[in-house]
């Protein structure tokens, strides 16, 4: 009997020792989102009757990803380790932009290609540039978006570039994220701005 319980607790020592070894989980990498324009309750202008379709945002496999993508030197791309986008950045682009001209309170008949699969124009954006850039010191949020307006038949309406940086406050994910965050928003902003400008033009005539 005293050999067993003398097992027993050389098991249960042996067994302690084991869980107090164990490396601890890394905790998981923080998750950034892109918010939509909010409006101010008398900012609207008179509402529209067109439809608007937002396509899904084209890109390279470089940005066409969840993580993060920073650059040191031209032609390198990289991916923060410690932070990544909620979503693809495609998506999350294109949720904020739906979301930013529907904010908007001019256009009822506003969202994806297969919710509005007839709309009378359709708003098609490819991602040219979506990353941290590194060159020298604190990074800066970079983004340039190609946006290009087509009616319901293919027509091309009007193209243009839209291009964004914003230093970050500091070198760290949590600063990069919230720089991106203003950069984003203040390309919505012109985005939403020129595409209602460029349709009531095209419906002007």
């Amino acid at each position: 009997m005293f050999v067993v319980r003398v097992l027993v607790v050389s098991m249960a020592a042996a067994l302690a020792g084991c869980v107090n070894v164990l490396p601890e989980a890394s905790p998981a990498a923080a998750r950034y989102t892109i918010a939509p324009i909010e409006f101010g309750s008398g900012s609207a202008a008179e509402p529209v009757a067109w439809t608007l379709a937002i396509a899904d945002p084209t890109s390279t496999r470089a940005y066409d990803t969840a993580k993060i993508a920073l650059t040191r030197a031209p032609g390198q791309i990289e991916y923060y380790a410690a932070g990544e986008w909620a979503d693809r950045s495609p998506n999350l682009i294109r949720t904020a932009m739906v979301r930013s001209f529907e904010n908007s309170g001019r256009i009822l008949g506003v969202g994806d290609t297969v919710v509005l699969p007839g709309a009378d124009y359709v708003l098609k954006t490819d991602i040219r540039r979506l990353h941290a850039a590194y060159d020298g010191g604190v990074p800066a949020a970079d983004v340039a978006l190609f946006a290009k307006l087509t009616d319901k038949r293919g027509r091309i309406i009007a193209s243009r570039l839209f291009t964004q940086r914003q230093t970050a406050e500091r070198d760290s994910v949590p600063a990069v994220g919230r720089a991106f965050n203003t950069v984003l928003q203040s390309t919505l902003i012109d985005v939403v701005d020129w595409s209602f400008e460029t349709v009531e033009a095209d419906q002007a005539k």
